[in-house]
């Protein structure tokens, strides 16, 4: 490691020479590392090569479960959201059965860990939302009903500045198991057909400002196909909300203040 001197800095590499900063200091390195030839085959790099799979594997997964969110996921998340789900991805990964590097993902067995998992971490669906609701599941893990109970908006929504209007989201998405595939050295849905479908359903636009006036009963339901079980798959829930101005009869969705989470995984 050297110093850089002079009043030209420079930052990055040049002809196996890197330039960077550290601690305020400017300093100068040969680029070096080992090969991806020594990462791929050397026994030095069995750990490397494991937790690679590894993370693939939860960069693949992750990747399933935005598309199965996808009709919500880009209006309700925030730029970290995808990180987020592949961090505790990997850590489902993690604690899976199996050899380490090609330990089954499990969504059923370790659905838990996405329980409550927000789409956004600026606002929080539980702080935003405090109308209380059940949740009514099908036998076929296909099927999610919300209902919620009449409430006052008033107290119960905390709605942001100019907001009129607010819709409630029921949206449900399945998620595959995925094993190792020694062939081609990559995980695989073992439910390729159906892994990232999904279904979501929403309540009318709601008047803020008092009672709702009924009960509000959200349906969702994903076809199946012709096998009605999903086996190791999961039925993943989200339960969310979305604000509305009401400008001369016309409802314009709010830029900011929606939220929603991952509320059950069945």
């Amino acid at each position: 490691m050297a110093r850089q001197k002079g009043i030209l800095k420079l930052n990055g590499t040049l002809q196996g020479i890197s330039f960077y900063q550290r601690n305020g200091q400017d300093l100068v390195r040969v680029a070096g590392g080992p090969d991806k030839n020594k990462i791929l085959n050397s026994p030095n790099f069995i750990r490397t090569r494991e937790n690679n799979q590894e993370f693939g594997a939860a960069a693949t997964i992750g990747k399933a479960l935005r598309l199965g969110f996808t009709r919500k996921f880009s209006d309700l998340s925030d730029s970290q959201a995808n990180t987020r789900i592949v961090k505790i991805i990997k850590e489902m990964i993690s604690r899976g059965s199996g050899n380490r590097g090609q330990r089954i993902f499990s969504p059923v067995a370790l659905g838990t860990m996405l329980i409550d998992f927000p789409f956004s971490n600026q606002v929080f669906f539980d702080n935003i939302c405090l109308a209380p609701y059940t949740t009514s599941i099908h036998t076929e893990r296909n099927e999610v009903t919300l209902t919620f109970a009449d409430f006052n908006t008033g107290n119960m929504i905390h709605a942001p500045n100019g907001a009129t209007h607010v819709r409630l989201i029921n949206l449900i998405s399945i998620l595959s198991q995925y094993t190792f595939h020694v062939m081609t050295n990559k995980y695989v849905p073992t439910d390729a057909v159906r892994n990232s479908r999904s279904a979501f359903s929403t309540s009318d636009y709601i008047p803020l400002g008092g009672q709702v006036g009924t009960e509000t009963v959200l349906t969702s339901t994903i076809d199946l196909g012709t096998n009605s079980l999903l086996d190791s798959s999961a039925l993943i829930s989200c339960v969310g909300i979305e604000f509305y101005q009401d400008l001369s009869g016309t409802k314009y969705v709010l830029s900011s203040g929606h939220a929603m989470k991952v509320q059950g995984v069945y």
